[in-house]
């Protein structure tokens, strides 16, 4: 797929088919996701495979009860070491660096995904505490994001989009402008 068209396909699918995703088609997703940018090259982030019944379920249970991510047949939880954004930007790394990095590593995802032509959904509504407990992560690991995997069961939503005037701002200095309140 181009990739226009894969940007223009991403959606969040909430609802899987009964159908596994085979390893050739994880390891392509986990390759294009491993290509992230990072703030100084400190590399935070890193990835769970989920694909435990048990271990999904209790994911679901930590992430407010979002019962769908135990139904997909794999989850990829992307956690980040903050102690290696720490070690180089302090208290920056830890508080932005780290969850900005662990955010590209999520949308790489997604976007590998409608290329294998799977669906998946970005969880960022969960108990941080639950997840690392579950996934047995020590206290610098923090989770950034649970996404579930599988074929798509569901028709998308689509949901309209502010138009563009909304959200490019442009003066002819090349300088922000105000943004107006809505």
């Amino acid at each position: 797929m181009d990739f226009e068209t894969v940007v223009k396909r991403r959606r969040m699918c909430r609802e899987y088919l009964d159908s596994d995703v085979p390893q050739e088609t994880l390891d392509r997703i986990l390759d294009l996701g491993s290509r992230y940018p990072s703030a100084g090259h400190t590399e935070p982030q890193e990835f769970v495979v989920v694909r435990d019944r048990r271990v999904k379920e209790d994911l679901a249970r930590a992430a407010l009860d979002q019962a769908f991510v135990a139904r997909a047949p794999l989850v990829i939880v992307v956690v980040s070491d903050i102690r290696r954004s720490a070690r180089r930007y302090g208290e920056r790394g830890v508080h932005f660096f780290s969850i900005i990095d662990g955010a590209f590593v999520a949308m790489l995802i997604l976007l590998a995904v409608v290329n294998e032509g799977l669906g998946a959904c970005f969880v960022g509504s969960f108990y941080d505490q639950e997840v690392q407990e579950v996934l047995g992560l020590p206290q610098e690991v923090r989770p950034i994001g649970i996404i579930p995997i599988g074929y798509c069961a569901e028709e998308p939503r689509r949901f309209a989009r502010r138009p563009r005037a909304q959200i490019v701002h442009r003066d002819r200095y090349g300088r922000g402008l105000p943004l107006r309140s809505q």
